[in-house]
């Protein structure tokens, strides 16, 4: 992932990075702590972060403007199919995963939005950020295809 950044790392932009870092290291931590408690109900875990990340930015939304009829609109949009319903085939698929695929998964969207503002932009990444993004999905590949044929997982029956 570091790949994707040193192109273009500079210190003006270095609180973004570093909290950028620490937002990838939190839903490491997550997915990790998630998949230990797979045989409970890791739905209750992903409903208390949320409400905790929400008592966190609630002082932040009463001091900022309210969003007009459109913004309260995008945020329910974002919030049902951008979170909740994510969150909930996430919170499902965690008890059928392991720890690494349960972090690994989730990287590829990171690395596919350089491919998605390349195609609908046209903004074009730069070539460390190509390499990253195919090591990432080379490890994802590469992990899954060692875990099949280990037997460690069956391949998806398709009907």
């Amino acid at each position: 992932m570091a790949l994707f950044f040193i192109e273009e790392l500079t210190f003006a932009g270095m609180f973004g990075n570093i909290i950028a870092i620490a937002s990838g290291v939190g839903f490491a931590v997550m997915a990790l702590l998630l998949r230990k408690q797979k045989d409970g109900s890791p739905i209750e875990s992903i409903i208390l972060g949320n409400l905790i990340a929400g008592a966190i930015g609630l002082p932040f939304m009463l001091i900022s403007p309210p969003p007009d009829a459109a913004g309260f609109g995008a945020l329910l949009v974002l919030g049902v199919f951008q979170l909740g319903l994510p969150y909930l085939l996430y919170a499902y698929s965690i008890k059928r995963v392991t720890a690494l695929e349960a972090v690994l998964i989730p990287v590829i969207e990171p690395v596919l939005n350089p491919v998605w503002v390349l195609i609908f932009l046209g903004e074009r990444p730069g070539p460390l950020a190509l390499v990253g993004g195919a090591i990432v999905l080379g490890a994802v590949v590469v992990r899954a295809l060692i875990a099949l044929h280990a037997g460690k997982v069956r391949p998806i029956a398709v009907p």
